[in-house]
């Protein structure tokens, strides 16, 4: 977001409550998909170059699912859902009331973890696009169970198609009663956001 050293902070404080909203209402949508409580925390908005993004280099420390969508239309990008196999069975548990004991998935069991990533960056997709009053259109959800360095590493030589520079959202499922964990990263061209980013943060300054 090349502009002003002063209105960068505005920016990002405007799409921080814009990803705050989008994550509030992914996580009632699951919530009411899974039939209990769920949460989605921000963690950190970042402008960023997209020749330097190492924000997705930390990897998981678990073995871990991964569910890429793609986010076309008037402002370009890509979300990346991360869960811990552990969470994922637990999911199933209340999807589809099957056992959270470690087992390769059947083609039900992860068109299920599909519904749920497509749930989450849907309703994410649409609450910002509201906001912004632009059209927004996710891909359906890709899922991945192995290789999670290969994974993160093409999602992020993704991102040079974004721009020069990007915006990334990170969030985090935060569920400790029932063992629901989880992160989220959404990375979108900051240039797509740069105009309304300054007239809505006119308009709301620091809302929350």
């Amino acid at each position: 977001m090349a502009e002003r050293a002063g209105d960068v902070p505005r920016q990002l404080a405007q799409i921080r409550w814009w990803s705050e909203r989008g994550l509030a209402r992914a996580a009632d949508s699951v919530g009411r998909m899974l039939g209990h409580p769920v949460r989605l925390i921000l963690q950190e908005v970042q402008a960023l170059s997209s020749s330097t993004l190492s924000v997705l280099a930390g990897g998981a420390a678990l073995p871990t699912a991964g569910l890429q969508v793609r986010i076309h239309g008037d402002v370009a990008g890509w979300i990346l859902i991360l869960l811990p196999l552990t969470t994922v069975y637990r999911i199933l548990q209340a999807l589809m009331g099957t056992p959270t004991e470690p087992r390769a998935l059947t083609e039900m069991e992860r068109s299920a973890v599909q519904e749920v990533g497509n749930v989450v960056a849907s309703s994410f997709v649409s609450e910002l696009g509201d906001l912004l009053g632009r059209r927004l259109l996710p891909s359906a959800p890709e899922i991945r169970m192995d290789n999670f360095p290969r994974l993160v590493r093409e999602m992020i030589a993704s991102t040079h198609a974004l721009g020069p520079e990007v915006v990334i959202v990170e969030g985090r499922f935060d569920e400790p009663a029932r063992h629901i964990e989880g992160r989220l990263f959404v990375a979108l061209e900051a240039r797509g956001l740069e105009p309304v980013a300054y007239g809505a943060a006119g308009e709301r300054g620091g809302s929350t």
